[in-house]
């Protein structure tokens, strides 16, 4: 049995210290209740300021190296806390190059992997390749806590992620999710998919409440999915803490009713790496 928590928040867009001690609150909270392994959302440590077509450079300088402020503040609360933390942020990783990312840190606070979002939106709520390049890995990454794997947002909606981490053995993908209200529902739909798919369980961290823009709402329902597609626990769009207690043996009583990892048929996919 495993105790994860998402987190779900507002975040204002460059509040980034303001940001950071809610986060930090509630992160601290979870711990309090026995969570082993706690997801904050997309980008809540700078806010979601990706969804105009307004283009302003100086969001570039909100981005952070991994020895910054928003990884370090987390490497030191897993050591004081005794938790492990899936931390996004706006990485700037050399002039010019800047990723969106989430930081793996394990409860002695050492970082395990960095995860670079790899699918990267161009739409009417979220322009983030003017910001962001695409990260070129999916890795699978091992903790205290069973295997981790960790997809960001609009990742979510390419069902070869999913399946590539389910593949390396991911037990729990983590999604760190940044969707506008309009999304809800196929938000809370795709989730359920990606678990039944892989029969993983799916867990789901979403900042909720507007930005600074009436038009941009997020969707909130942060959610837990085990590996036959149900809901475990879901939040509303509330500020708050996820708490759920995942059974790992499911994966194994899911993959004893339905066989899909034997009976996918690779043979024939070929169409899928055609560019």
């Amino acid at each position: 049995m495993v105790t994860v928590a998402a987190v779900q928040m507002a975040s204002v867009i460059g509040e980034v210290d303001k940001n950071l001690e809610k986060a930090r609150r509630l992160v601290e909270q979870a711990a309090l209740q026995g969570a082993n392994l706690v997801c904050l959302p997309e980008l809540f440590n700078t806010g979601y300021f990706c969804h105009t077509g307004h283009f302003d450079n100086v969001y570039f300088d909100l981005a952070e190296p991994l020895d910054g402020k928003t990884i370090t503040a987390f490497r030191n609360i897993s050591r004081e806390t005794g938790i492990a933390l899936i931390v996004p942020f706006f990485e700037y990783s050399k002039p010019g190059v800047y990723y969106n990312s989430a930081c793996l840190i394990n409860e002695r606070g050492e970082i395990v992997g960095c995860y670079r979002k790899a699918h990267i939106p161009w739409s009417m709520t979220g322009w983030e390749k003017f910001y962001m390049r695409p990260g070129y890995e999916l890795s699978v990454y091992n903790t205290s806590y069973g295997k981790v794997g960790i997809m960001i947002c609009y990742d979510r909606d390419f069902p070869e992620t999913a399946r590539t981490l389910g593949l390396k053995g991911a037990e729990i993908i983590f999604v760190p999710n940044g969707a506008p209200a309009a999304l809800t529902e196929i938000w809370k739909s795709i989730m359920q998919t990606r678990a039944y798919e892989n029969q993983t369980f799916v867990v789901g961290a979403c900042l909720t409440g507007r930005t600074d823009e009436e038009h941009h709402e997020f969707s909130g329902h942060s959610l837990a999915v085990n590996p036959f597609g149900q809901i475990e626990k879901q939040l509303q769009r509330e500020e708050g803490i996820l708490l759920a207690e995942l059974d790992l043996s499911l994966i194994h009583q899911a993959r004893k009713k339905r066989f899909l990892y034997r009976d996918r048929r690779p043979e024939i996919y070929a169409n899928l790496t055609v560019h």
